[in-house]
């Protein structure tokens, strides 16, 4: 299942309420992932990361976490297969690179509107990272710098956006 996780850069915290939002949030005040496809670059910043999940995860936030909940799977419609692990296959097909847009469901992009201007607010240099991390997206993490939250909207509105990619935004 995916991780999404919002990283305000340099920001000593933000002081959010679990009761403000419909998906479920968990903020740390160490740049550490979920997951780590993107631990090397996290590691070299300090700030406070927000991981994102299902809104069923609001009220348990200590088992698995995930946000495949919160995404729109029918924007890039793919038919997911579960490979089954033979040791003597040399490709060692794992299932990866299968997806690679998505889009989130409307009734849950106010949440991540919101999140995401309250990191850049209290981000002292004004960056902000959206990081996803999804084990049947491609393989490599790439970063991308998407510049403003309003082009974060267009791009994903129009086109929709990556999985395994780190979106770089920048306050004005």
């Amino acid at each position: 299942m995916p991780t999404i996780e919002i990283a305000s850069i340099n920001s000593t915290g933000l002081e959010l309420n679990q009761a403000d939002f419909d998906v479920a949030i968990i903020e740390e005040n160490k740049l550490e992932s979920h997951r780590g496809l993107f631990y090397d670059l996290l590691r070299q910043q300090k700030g406070v990361i927000v991981h994102i999940g299902n809104p069923d995860f609001r009220d348990d936030k200590g088992g698995g976490y995930f946000a495949g909940d919160i995404i729109d799977w029918d924007f890039e419609p793919t038919e997911i297969f579960f490979p089954e692990y033979d040791e003597n296959e040399p490709t060692d097909n794992r299932g990866a690179n299968q997806q690679f847009k998505f889009k989130f469901l409307e009734q849950y992009k106010p949440d991540i509107d919101k999140l995401l201007k309250i990191a850049i607010d209290n981000s002292p240099i004004k960056k902000v990272c959206f990081l996803t991390d999804y084990q049947f997206g491609p393989e490599d993490g790439k970063t991308e710098i998407i510049f403003t939250i309003s082009d974060f909207w267009t791009q994903h509105d129009n086109e929709g956006l990556n999985l395994n990619i780190m979106y770089e935004m920048y306050g004005l």
